[in-house]
């Protein structure tokens, strides 16, 4: 039998928090600073007053390499930012994962409003760990 180990081991987790997003205008905003070799492994939507006009969020990455994912974590329907709570990122659609591996270089946890988000309060959780 071929072993195959790793010695490839993480003892640390991070837990980042976004500022509070509080009416936000129409952008791409970067939000976390993912490192090389980091594992996102779950992103949080906190909608604290939720959205009364035509707004839209997303959530996404950029970085390793890889074309930007404006909705890589977290789509707009899962978002929901018309309704307030806790959302939590999943596999939602082909582009929308609840994770990230940042292997080939380190990276940005984004969010883009698109349309008016009136009345929108919100802040983004995001966790990983870094593997070496």
């Amino acid at each position: 039998m071929t072993d195959l180990y790793s010695n490839k081991l993480a003892d640390n987790y991070m837990l980042a928090l976004s500022r509070l997003f509080n009416v936000p205008a129409a952008d791409t905003y970067d939000i976390v600073r993912i490192p090389h070799w980091a594992l996102v492994d779950d992103v949080w939507l906190d909608i604290v007053t939720a959205c009364t006009g035509d707004g839209t969020l997303t959530i996404g990455w950029k970085g390793n390499q890889e074309t930007a994912q404006p909705q890589g974590f977290m789509s707009n329907d899962i978002a929901e930012p018309s309704a307030i709570g806790m959302k939590r990122a999943q596999k939602d659609n082909l582009l929308t994962f609840p994770g990230k591996y940042f292997g080939n270089s380190g990276g940005t946890v984004t969010v883009t409003i698109g349309g008016t988000a009136t009345a929108l309060v919100c802040r983004v959780f995001v966790g990983h760990s870094v593997i070496q």
